[in-house]
């Protein structure tokens, strides 16, 4: 399975929180080959590699939503006013095109002021309460295609930049599922070294209310997870501890209150053994990821996060490092075949 092709495939389609179903279709494609997969009424794509024989299960859990805008109103002449759907960097928006999740051909653009007739006021970031859509239609017209809750998102091709880099809408967190896609790859073809029964989670809802990782763990009630998510590379005139996390120079491996220090640290420790390149992110407390709610289930499951580096978060340009996925992948296999932080 080509990684790029994985991902651009997953970064085309829709499926903003709460409305993941484009790409559920996607990523059950491919699952199919490796697991058996099912869905529930949340919007949680699951996919499990049995072992009969094994004691303890792991969940490896990404979020599959991305970011959009919920139509709120569409005034008199057509124009569509929206609100965001996740954490929206309203600093970009304005002239960006943007797509109906119904009708993905049909683009729009979010109004802006041209600066010959600009006070100057508008020379900063717009609040989202004062953007409107042209989709260049009547109200009449706009009327056939657009509702009151419908959702929009970024209409943006992936592409490939230098050095195996991809820029794209939507890499937070379509990336982290492709990760956990190949690691399906991987465990497929070694089953016979799989000490857990796995549970790949791609949940819904993360960028809103972790709706699908808090009923998704209660489900499964896992013995450990794994989170996958996206987490802050350096760019200019960045400071900070994020200053020195360099894409391409493996997946970040998080070390959090929250989280259990064993396999945190067995994580780096196999990471050595097995030269897999990787980096470290330090948090006190709360991680921003699934991970806050997992761990948390039922009496509490053992978890640690693994964060794929990425430039330009919530922005219509995220960018990543196709190696930097691909070794995820490999480490998160390496992790379950090796059984994991507590094999006795």
């Amino acid at each position: 399975m080509d990684t790029k092709e994985l991902i651009f495939e997953l970064c085309t389609v829709c499926g903003v929180s709460g409305s993941e179903e484009p790409a559920i279709a996607v990523a059950k494609k491919y699952l199919n080959e490796f697991a058996k997969v099912k869905t529930d009424s949340n919007g949680n794509l699951y996919a499990f590699i049995e072992n009969t024989s094994a004691d303890k299960t792991i969940l490896l859990d990404a979020h599959l939503d991305r970011i959009g805008f919920m139509v709120t109103d569409i005034d008199k002449n057509g124009f569509v006013k929206v609100d965001k759907c996740g954490g929206i960097d309203v600093r970009t928006l304005l002239d960006t095109e943007l797509v109906l999740q119904n009708h993905p051909e049909i683009v729009g653009v979010v109004c802006c002021m041209p600066p010959h007739l600009s006070d100057g006021n508008e020379d900063k970031a717009v609040p989202i309460d004062k953007i409107w859509v042209d989709f260049g239609m009547s109200y009449d017209e706009i009327s056939k295609y657009v509702a009151f809750g419908d959702m929009l998102t970024f209409k943006s091709k992936p592409k490939m930049l230098l050095n195996n880099k991809i820029a794209s809408s939507c890499l937070d967190n379509r990336c982290g599922a492709a990760s956990l896609i190949k690691c399906a790859e991987i465990l497929s073809s070694n089953s016979n070294k799989l000490s857990y029964n796995v549970c790949i989670l791609l949940s819904s809802q993360e960028e809103t209310f972790g709706v699908g990782a808090k009923t998704g763990a209660f489900t499964v009630n896992p013995d450990e997870a794994i989170v996958v998510d996206v987490s802050f590379a350096s760019q200019p005139d960045i400071s900070g501890q994020y200053s020195s996390v360099e894409l391409s120079k493996g997946p970040m491996i998080c070390i959090s209150s929250i989280l259990n220090k064993d396999m945190s640290y067995y994580l780096q420790q196999l990471s050595k053994e097995c030269d897999i390149p990787y980096q470290l992110e330090p948090i006190a407390g709360r991680t921003g990821t699934n991970a806050d709610h997992i761990s948390v289930t039922t009496s509490g499951v053992k978890t640690a996060v693994i964060s794929i580096p990425q430039r330009y978060m919530h922005t219509p340009n995220e960018v990543i490092s196709v190696s930097d996925v691909d070794n995820t992948a490999k480490l998160l296999a390496r992790y379950i075949m090796s059984g994991g932080a507590f094999d006795a």
